[in-house]
């Protein structure tokens, strides 16, 4: 069977759609960012209203900077970050730039489904390394090393789309040792790093930039809002060099420069570092929500790892069932989830699903869950 990828929203008053991997309207501090974009725009100098500097102006580049060492990226440097209109829209020039038809990129066996969608817009060989909780397997990439020679290396380190999974210190070591050795990019999409609810995660892989060919991006759709279209990459000055000789990024100049003064505003204001805590403590919430829901409702019909930040659950089901197959009865029941085939090998994952507990409060997602134990019964075999 199969379904065409579709943008999933969450104001559909009839479906608790838990696909849905944005966070709800009252986890964005839309009335502050109203008024400090407001700030942002009356103080800016004439040159925000212009074609910006390619790289992002230095004053955004310098308050970003501030803000990663403040949240322990200590090597973060204006020298090596560069806008982006995003983590999708940096993935796309990074692909541009160091690709072509036919090239080999490594991902985890389950990924970020919309990323998999870029790579075969560039017509790259997608070859999934096997993972597990603490993020991709080392010997597994080793042997698959072995077999081919990948150009990059696409993982979300901390706290995965779809997984959850947060790779260990000592495997981002590993995989920037190998980076080098045989020379690949890695690419870390690090939209989650700083969405952690107990202890922090291992440091971000801007602090091996030292250590291996190592690409990061960096979004403000999971900590700010997402129709802010703004990012950041973070790398070595010989990659963003190769970045910046892109004839689009200088036909155009800075990408969303308008949006990266409001960004700084927040930066600078401090008003980012407060809201990051409230932001955590609201996830994690929904999260023990989450967890209590599927004890409750489906203990005996799946196998699941309670995450320890970010957005997601990943669910195994106990019986092979067709998440994909089953999703429009799941909708018809009011219920929507991602299917396990969306993730990457459809024969390994069909009988799994993602569920995203940052759309709903925690009565919704009670509800969400107990109507997908409600489709699970009705459909099993």
């Amino acid at each position: 069977m199969t379904t065409p990828l579709t943008f999933e929203r969450a104001d559909d008053a009839n479906l608790i759609n838990l696909a849905v991997g944005q966070p709800s309207p009252d986890l964005i501090p839309r009335a502050e960012l109203q008024r400090l974009a407001s700030n942002a725009l009356l103080q800016a100098p004439d040159r925000a209203f212009n074609y910006g500097e390619p790289q992002g102006e230095q004053h955004f580049r310098d308050t970003l900077a501030v803000f990663l060492n403040s949240l322990g990226q200590t090597s973060s440097r204006p020298d090596r970050l560069f806008l982006t209109a995003g983590s999708s829209q940096g993935l796309e020039l990074i692909c541009e730039r160091f690709t072509r038809p036919g090239d080999v990129i490594f991902v985890e066996d389950r990924s970020y489904f919309l990323a998999l969608q870029i790579f075969k817009d560039h017509q790259l060989n997608v070859v999934g390394i096997k993972t597990d909780q603490d993020g991709m397997d080392i010997d597994a990439l080793t042997e698959a090393l072995r077999q081919s020679s990948p150009r990059l290396l696409y993982t979300i380190p901390t706290y995965a789309n779809p997984t959850g999974a947060c790779l260990s210190l000592e495997r981002r070591r590993a995989i920037a040792k190998l980076s080098l050795t045989h020379d690949f990019l890695v690419l870390a999409d690090e939209a989650y790093q700083y969405l952690h609810f107990d202890d922090s995660p291992p440091p971000a892989f801007s602090e091996l930039l030292e250590e291996g060919h190592i690409v990061c991006l960096g979004t403000f759709s999971k900590i700010l809002a997402p129709g802010l279209r703004a990012g950041w990459i973070e790398t070595s000055p010989s990659i963003l060099a190769r970045l910046l000789e892109s004839g689009w990024v200088n036909s155009g100049g800075a990408i969303n420069q308008l949006t990266s003064y409001m960004v700084a505003e927040w930066l600078d204001t401090g008003a980012l570092g407060r809201h990051l805590p409230k932001l955590r403590a609201t996830l994690e919430s929904r999260q023990v929500a989450m967890q209590a829901a599927l004890n409750q409702h489906l203990g005996d019909l799946a196998a699941w790892t309670p995450p320890k930040g970010g957005y997601f659950f990943w669910l195994t089901l106990n019986k092979t069932q067709d998440t994909l197959a089953l999703l429009p009865t799941a909708r018809a029941q009011g219920v929507g989830y991602q299917p396990g085939s969306f993730a990457g090998d459809t024969s390994a994952h069909g009988h799994c699903l993602r569920l995203s507990f940052a759309a709903y409060p925690p009565e919704a997602i009670h509800l969400g869950v107990a109507r997908l134990r409600d489709t699970l019964l009705a459909t099993s075999p």
